[in-house]
């Protein structure tokens, strides 16, 4: 009774706003700092490795979307255990924790050894070229066996759902500020390049996802223990159901990104696949503020839906709304303002680069306000178990959207085409999912 009076005190001591502000603040500002580390490993990069290793960073970036789409895809278990929580439901919480960590280990080594098999065909047929071949496998050779530690450490909102937001944030800004520090040793001091990059990020996952499992395997509240780790299918399906929808997503996003790089290549050549990298690190930076924000609500949801209180789901809700468009706004105008500024941050004496990039980035990211309402949004019906029409709005959003748009703006204005395709889609999936899950809010009683 102690454990889940301790429990319930962290959610519901004070008013929705005080509890959402102590959850959501540190996973935002765990967010940004790892967000600001990843951009600081990218401006050493474009220091270093220029044109050439931009291009790289955008050719391997659907490698770092799978690895996060496989993270993604079991974060269903701190949903789930949220919602147990909520009901009271404590050994049946560690059972899907314990199941769900023998899968990450299984499925972790699988896929570090499928990369690594057939490495070179598939950086061939996302479009690496001689110039850029060799920079994308010296680093694909240090990010492919940090894969199982990064799906580890995708879980850490564990941390969260137990009502440990502070003790989550440590452990990002730890793994941020390790990648950091190490990232300025080996591309900087030791001249590794681009694969320095990578070292670092394997290095900095690895000792922080042994601080993670420290920390849920002491936990009072919700412990990984060892003959809970099984491998049960019906428990790893229900997993999947819940985060599945993050991983079509980042399928989704994965080939979205090879059609975005290759058509801008078709019709703007090496310097159009540079800006293409530029400008999805400034996405990934708007898309990780929001979503920082988002990761502390859906904690603060899942609990309340398993408790069956509605009326507080609905209020985190609207406050969830209101904080990610405002803020996402904010960002967009100072992007587009500054969109210059910006570039010249990740290359320095490349004048055309700059220009192409800062334009593509204006005409790319200027509807991203629409953007973080779909995420927010779909946070919410995965949050209350409606992963099914949280899947059928990801789908419609990249696969229908995104990538038909890519090829007929393509076809219509060629490179500008393919820069306005992301604005143009992301308006329309917006505001269709805002609609829907506005009708779901009414339904809960």
């Amino acid at each position: 009774m102690k454990k889940d009076d301790e429990l319930e005190k962290s959610f519901e001591k004070g008013s929705v706003v005080v509890t959402i502000l102590k959850f959501s603040i540190p996973s935002a500002i765990a967010s940004i700092i790892s967000l600001l580390c990843v951009l600081t490993d990218r401006y050493f990069i474009g220091q270093v490795a220029g044109r050439s290793g931009m291009s790289a960073i955008a050719i391997i970036y659907p490698y770092i979307i799978l690895i996060n789409g496989l993270t993604f895809l079991f974060s269903g278990i701190s949903i789930i255990t949220g919602i147990k929580l909520g009901e009271k439901k404590r050994k049946s919480a560690e059972l899907y924790l314990g199941v769900t960590f023998f899968w990450i280990f299984l499925f972790g080594t699988i896929l570090i050894i499928f990369l690594y098999a057939f490495d070179t065909k598939f950086l061939k047929l996302l479009g690496a070229v001689d110039s850029n071949l060799d920079e994308a496998k010296a680093y694909t050779k240090y990010i492919i066996p940090s894969t199982i530690f990064q799906i580890i450490l995708g879980q850490v909102a564990l941390l969260r759902s137990i009502g440990k937001p502070k003790e989550a944030m440590t452990i990002n800004i730890y793994t941020a500020l390790i990648n950091l520090v190490l990232d300025y040793i080996f591309v900087m001091k030791l001249g590794m390049g681009i694969g320095g990059a990578a070292f670092a990020t394997l290095i900095a996952t690895g000792v922080t996802s042994c601080l993670f499992i420290q920390h849920i395997t002491k936990s009072d509240i919700l412990k990984l223990r060892l003959r809970n780790m099984k491998p049960d299918i019906k428990i790893l399906q229900e997993v999947f159901y819940i985060g599945g929808p993050r991983l079509y997503n980042q399928i989704l996003q994965g080939v979205a990104m090879v059609a975005t790089t290759k058509s801008a290549g078709h019709y703007g050549g090496e310097i159009a696949t540079a800006a293409i990298g530029i400008i999805s690190m400034v996405r990934t930076t708007i898309n990780t503020s929001m979503q920082g924000f988002n990761q502390g609500t859906v904690s603060i949801i899942s609990y309340y839906y398993g408790a069956k209180k509605f009326d507080k789901v609905k209020e985190v809700y609207k406050i969830q709304i209101k904080v990610v468009v405002i803020s996402t706004l904010v960002l967009v105008l100072g992007m587009v303002y500054f969109s210059e500024e910006i570039v010249k941050v990740f290359i320095k004496n490349d004048e055309e680069l700059v220009k192409a990039a800062s334009y593509g980035m204006r005409m790319n990211l200027c509807m991203m306000v629409f953007t973080a309402l779909f995420l927010a949004c779909n946070n919410f019906l995965q949050a209350i178990k409606k992963s099914k029409e949280a899947s059928y709005y990801f789908i419609l959003r990249v696969l229908v959207l995104n990538i038909g748009f890519i090829y007929l703006f393509g076809f219509l204005f060629k490179l500008t085409g393919v820069w306005i395709a992301f604005s143009i889609s992301e308006t329309i999936s917006g505001i269709l999912i805002y609609k829907f899950v506005n009708r779901e809010i009414n339904q809960l009683k």
